[in-house]
């Protein structure tokens, strides 16, 4: 079985490869939770998402309560580029700021969708190269339990079906193109259905 295991702060998610299903399990500071979901419940399609909103605001509280400091340095060394109760204020404020806007900015995350759930990952934890690993043995692991699902046909499977099952497995990214076109040639040519009635004789 393979596992990921993210920790951020509060927050800790586990995932773990199961033959027929994801195991996840979440726990932050309110609650914990544990559950599975079925790979032909998953997606195909990989969505990522970072916000930045917050950082050019962390960015220049940084710098003002950096300039603050200095500001302080030099007014204790001799050189008084502002009162040291407002360079000592702005600094206090600036770095609040600082704080605030670090501990509200969300992890960039990484969404495997397009199916009837979806999972989220978090980007660079432990780091991407195993994120990125785990995704594609997951990927790999759904890919698998559509085709079993999908492409072994029954007898009483009709080539209407078939073609419509292959077609649908290509949109939903489990079969590649060349995947689809050699399966609907070993179907043979579409048969065109007659068009009006034919006339008993």
């Amino acid at each position: 079985m393979q596992q990921l295991i993210q920790e951020k702060g509060f927050h800790y998610r586990a995932f773990t490869l199961r033959e027929d299903d994801v195991l996840v399990h979440l726990r932050d500071f309110e609650n914990e939770r544990e559950f599975s979901v079925d790979y032909l419940d998953l997606g195909l399609q990989v969505y990522r998402k970072t916000e930045h909103h917050s950082r050019a605001l962390r960015w220049l509280s940084g710098g003002v309560a950096t300039l603050m400091l200095i500001a302080l340095i030099a007014s204790a060394s001799g050189v008084e580029w502002i009162a040291p109760g407002w360079a000592f204020a702005l600094g206090s404020v600036a770095l609040l700021a600082c704080l605030w806007t670090f501990l509200q900015q969300k992890p960039g995350m990484i969404y495997l969708i397009g199916g009837e759930q979806k999972l989220g990952f978090l980007q660079e934890r432990p780091n991407a190269d195993q994120v990125e690993d785990f995704i594609s043995a997951t990927i790999d692991r759904i890919k698998e339990c559509y085709h079993q699902q999908y492409l072994h046909h029954s007898n009483d499977t009709t080539d209407e079906e078939r073609r419509s099952r292959i077609q649908w497995l290509h949109e939903m990214k489990a079969i590649t193109r060349a995947e689809k076109d050699v399966l609907l040639a070993e179907l043979g040519p579409l048969r065109q259905q007659p068009i009006g009635f034919q006339r008993a004789t």
